[in-house]
């Protein structure tokens, strides 16, 4: 990477380490700086480097038509000498996607989601706010066929190609001579190809899917949904490398299907299936995980009180459900609290949470408004506190220039602030009057007042990583 150098700016290995923690939003910004920056953010090494990896929500739902909250997990900052920083979740923006009747999210995928409905279907970076509208298939249809739409779909990357690929049924229909009863579904597999931008058919397996648009999960290659075949129910899965369809056996509940409720969801990068009975006030939710090609029981999380259903796990194992009274809660298993963070959800209407990952990976798209996408963005009531100014007159008297300058970059880092990892050191620099820097002996030096700034601009580092 090929960039200016001066006296006063950081080493070079030093700057690109910077630029790997920064978050999406801001790498989008500094590709204004110089072309090698904006360059060097496309390079593969870059983009698998890249580890700013800042966890992101997406909660789909429903009035009128479907449209998608971003939540903001910003951790709530607690006054000094207060208990540690508390975990929170609100409304940040809503996005309505205007040319979709309703939402279905496959993946994540590398921080790249596919989205879709009967008959369309698009994939979508949100942290680069970058979309792409698959082609239309070119693969002939049955002759006989009077409606076409999709049925179940996934999204995955093929690491021996460097290739990203969506795959499709689609359900062929064929009506009597009325025009209205169903005669026979003629099913076909479509494989897209992002490296190609084109479709192309596989063989078709042999179960069916019936629920595909909840409860399908992309794990280290492998897409999984819940499925039926001959001899009851099972999960379907599809190597996105190999090309294949492979079928897996559920564990043993110790319950019959028609006394137990099960899904399947993403837990720390593993398999899980998630089990609990249909009857009862409290539930408690068994919770597998595929080691292999066998299942672990790896806990059991409850009994909760006024939950309905669950929609998928957090950084640490905590479990996002549906509450009675249709609110999103968390059940954290460490503490045994569940947490109402007073968002509610749509009645009578699918749910889906998606939790993933902030990418710079381009998919060759074009921007969210020329594809009908649009950001609502919600204004939040912020508490009473003193104001800014008065908490940092009183920070100075307490612990000095340099004391409160300190506090002010790590409180950034913890507010996911770029400028306190990128900045920080040349903003001190800039305004490092010897007198502002000097303490009671007059002995700060220039290089002793630069050696701090790199203090700093690690610290702040460290701390955000922490957040």
């Amino acid at each position: 990477m090929l960039m200016p150098i001066s006296n006063h700016e950081l080493p070079e290995i030093m700057v690109i380490d910077i630029l790997l923690r920064l978050p999406v939003k801001s790498l989008m910004r500094f590709r204004c700086v110089c072309k090698s920056w904006c360059s060097s953010f496309q390079t593969s090494e870059f983009i698998t480097n890249h580890r700013n990896k800042n966890l992101n929500l997406l909660l789909m739902l429903h009035d009128e038509v479907p449209y998608f909250s971003l939540l903001s997990t910003e951790a709530k900052i607690k006054e000094y000498g207060e208990p540690e920083v508390e975990f929170n979740l609100k409304v940040k923006e809503n996005i309505h996607m205007l040319d979709f009747d309703q939402l279905t999210v496959s993946g994540p995928c590398n921080g790249l989601l596919c989205v879709h409905d009967n008959y369309s279907i698009i994939l979508w970076n949100p942290s680069t706010r970058e979309v792409k509208v698959l082609p239309e298939s070119t693969i002939s249809r049955p002759p006989a066929t009077d409606d076409t739409y999709f049925g179940f779909v996934g999204f995955g990357f093929d690491r021996n190609s460097n290739d990203y690929k969506v795959l499709r049924c689609v359900n062929n229909c064929v009506l009597e001579e009325d025009g209205f009863a169903v005669l026979e579904f003629i099913y076909q597999i479509d494989l897209y190809s992002l490296r190609t931008d084109s479709w192309r058919e596989i063989a078709h397996p042999d179960v069916f899917v019936y629920n595909p648009y909840l409860f399908n999960a992309y794990i280290n290659g492998i897409y999984y949904w819940e499925a039926t075949g001959d001899d009851g129910d099972l999960i379907l899965s599809f190597d996105m490398v190999e090309e294949v369809f492979s079928t897996l056996s559920l564990p043993n509940f110790g319950m019959s299907k028609a006394e137990c409720s099960w899904c399947i969801a993403s837990f720390k990068e593993a398999l899980a299936t998630i089990v609990h009975p249909r009857i009862g006030m409290e539930k408690c939710y068994d919770i597998w995980i595929l080691n292999g090609y066998s299942w672990t029981k790896q806990l059991t999380i409850g009994p909760i009180l006024g939950v309905e259903m669950p929609l998928g796990f957090w950084k640490n194992g905590e479990l996002f459900l549906e509450s009675e009274n249709h609110k999103l809660v968390m059940f954290d298993p460490c503490t045994g609290q569940l947490r109402d963070f007073g968002i509610y959800m749509s009645q009578d209407s699918t749910q889906q949470l998606v939790v993933y990952a902030e990418s710079i990976v381009s998919i060759r798209g074009s921007l969210e408004y020329e594809a009908n996408i649009t950001r609502e963005v919600q204004v939040q009531k912020s508490t009473l506190r003193r104001p800014l100014i008065i908490r940092m007159l009183a920070s100075t008297i307490t612990w000095g220039w340099l004391g409160c300058l300190k506090r002010i970059f790590l409180w950034m880092a913890k507010r996911g602030y770029e400028i306190a990892q990128s900045n920080a050191a040349w903003i001190l620099d800039k305004y490092g009057e010897h007198n502002m820097w000097m303490d009671e002996s007059g002995l700060c030096t220039d290089a002793e007042r630069h050696q701090r700034a790199h203090s700093l601009s690690w610290q702040a580092s460290e701390q955000e990583s922490k957040t």
